[in-house]
């Protein structure tokens, strides 16, 4: 017995929620085994490659107020604010 072409699509279609979901679990997981240091330079190279910052990214002491009015600034001149 052969599929319609409409229960292939259906067929396919649950497959793909199916492996969806798998990938989100392990990428939730991969995301929680992460250490605060990996999870800013993950987010610093997200920003680079939107092209948002550039350079190498520096230690600050100070709260980092200055820091996310430049960004917004950035995102402002990008048309993404």
């Amino acid at each position: 017995m052969s599929l319609s072409h409409a229960e292939e699509q259906k067929r396919l279609v649950a497959q793909w929620q199916e492996t969806g979901q798998a990938l989100e679990r392990l990428r939730y997981a991969a995301l929680a085994r992460q250490s605060p240091g990996e999870s800013r330079q993950a987010a610093y190279d997200m920003l680079q490659l939107g092209g948002i910052l550039n350079g190498e990214p520096e230690e600050k002491l100070g709260s980092g107020l200055v820091e996310m009015q430049r960004l917004f600034g950035a995102l402002r001149a990008h048309g993404r604010g």
